[in-house]
């Protein structure tokens, strides 16, 4: 009987250990309820549903993602940050790419526990990270991008004491990106000048380059035709300003580029062995009066659009700060004067309803017309037949159809060559009524036709 007694008390005792457990299972733990507050550690809790694919690689991530969010981005007073205070969006853009690359590169941290909800079909993880390690891995990181970047930065001055400028500007552009993620940070290292702030000296020296660096142009204000080349090739001298005097400034790439204005010449050349920078402009093809070319350092091959850190290098080189200069092109249309003839249905005319339309088109893209002949530097000769058509009848209507002819000669009047023979051939037009009123839309067709083929041939003329 007590041995009956001892294996049925036994029976209910796991029996009532079990059912403790699996309610225990079933009982959320306390960080779930209440969120643990702590001095020492940073702490990140997620939930996810356990039906979604990879949930614990999803509430592991977003557990890391809470825990990342803890730690606060504090900028030193000694931070480059400062030297952008006008830019925030600039400093925005620096502290979310911080707490990104925050997640992606956390180390140290520790699994604390997990509870799978059964009921509620829920996964819950519960992560920490010593904020004292934290710390200690963040020096260590801090130091080991300063050494980098204090490398870069000693090459960068060598390179400009020999004055390697865009070596120079690139080995402090690769300084910067090497402290990219710690630029909220007192960046200062010993040097044997002492003590300098990477942040600030980098965009210092960089500003220290551009003025020193001077472009002059040999001729500021150039005289040129229209759709004419210029002989002589545009001039710009590089020099370095410093206390020690002027230097030349040797195989340092320049951009030639119109401001306003448009034209087609050399825009990458290298400046010689005596500092100067040649770019040949082969033809203006902008209508405008006064236009701008730009010479500008060349830092193409140090800013690069699809760079992943574009925006970084850019803020520190402010290309619009780079040495420039400007040369001022006056433009002028060629003086011709015009020769016109016209025949409508095989007598002289002498409207001037063509004549001042081909004028006004060809005014607008290439020529000044004069009156005297003398003056002008070609001579544009036009004849025109105009033909009468077939007269269409229907029903209703009765049109009138003619085709226009026209031909065009443009000789050099200084070597009285011909440079131009082209014509535009059956312009038609149809009106009812009469053949005059054909001959007012066939006027109207010419132009547009004129505009369409005479006009780019002319434009690809070296006149």
């Amino acid at each position: 009987m007590n041995k009956f007694l001892r294996q049925l008390f036994s029976l209910i005792l796991i029996i009532l250990i079990f059912s403790s457990l699996s309610f225990a299972g079933r009982r959320p733990p306390k960080w779930v309820k209440n969120r643990p507050i702590s001095s020492e550690y940073y702490i990140g809790i997620s939930v996810v549903k356990k039906g979604m694919e990879n949930y614990m690689q999803l509430a592991k991530n977003k557990a890391l993602r809470d825990l990342a969010s803890q730690i606060s981005i504090n900028i030193s007073s000694n931070s480059v940050l400062h030297q952008f205070e006008d830019n925030t969006g600039f400093k925005e853009e620096f502290e979310s790419q911080v707490k990104t690359s925050l997640v992606q590169e956390l180390e140290g941290y520790e699994l604390v526990a997990s509870w799978n909800n059964r009921r509620g079909k829920e996964y819950w993880e519960y992560y920490r990270l010593s904020k004292k390690q934290y710390a200690l891995l963040q020096r260590i990181k801090l130091n080991k991008a300063k050494k980098l970047a204090q490398s870069y930065f000693e090459e960068a001055k060598e390179y400009e004491a020999k004055l390697n400028l865009v070596q120079a500007l690139s080995y402090y552009s690769k300084s910067i990106v090497a402290l990219k993620e710690h630029l909220d940070q007192d960046l200062s290292v010993m040097t044997f000048e002492g003590s300098v702030n990477l942040g600030t000296e980098i965009y210092k020296r960089i500003q220290d380059i551009y003025s020193k660096t001077q472009f002059v142009p040999v001729n500021k204000h150039i005289k040129i035709e229209i759709s004419t080349s210029v002989k002589d090739p545009f001039l710009v001298k590089a020099n370095w300003a410093s206390g020690e005097g002027e230097k030349e400034l040797v195989n340092l790439p320049i951009t030639f580029d119109f401001i306003t204005g448009g034209g087609i010449l050399n825009k990458k050349v290298n400046t010689d062995e005596f500092g100067y920078a040649s770019s040949q402009l082969t033809r203006v093809t902008s209508k405008q009066k006064l236009q701008k070319v730009e010479a500008a350092l060349d830092l193409s091959s140090i800013l690069k659009h699809d760079d992943e850190d574009y925006e970084l290098i850019r803020m520190f080189l402010t290309p619009d700060l780079a040495p420039k200069c400007s040369i001022i092109l006056n433009v002028e249309r060629l003086k011709a004067y015009m020769l016109f003839s016209e025949k409508i249905f095989g007598e002289d005319s002498r409207r001037s309803i063509l004549k001042n339309a081909i004028k006004k088109e060809l005014s607008e893209n290439f020529f000044s017309f004069t009156e005297d002949k003398d003056s002008a530097n070609v001579i544009l000769d036009v004849k025109t037949n105009v033909t009468k058509g077939a007269i269409k009848e229907g029903r209703n209507y009765k049109v009138h159809i003619v085709y226009l002819d026209c031909f065009f000669s443009l000789t050099d009047v200084k070597s009285g060559f011909e440079i131009f023979n082209d014509a535009i051939y059956e312009v038609k037009g149809m009106k009812p009524i009469s053949y005059n009123y054909a001959v007012k839309e066939a006027y109207e067709q010419a132009v547009e036709e004129i505009h369409n083929t005479i006009v780019p041939k002319l434009n690809q003329l070296d006149l």
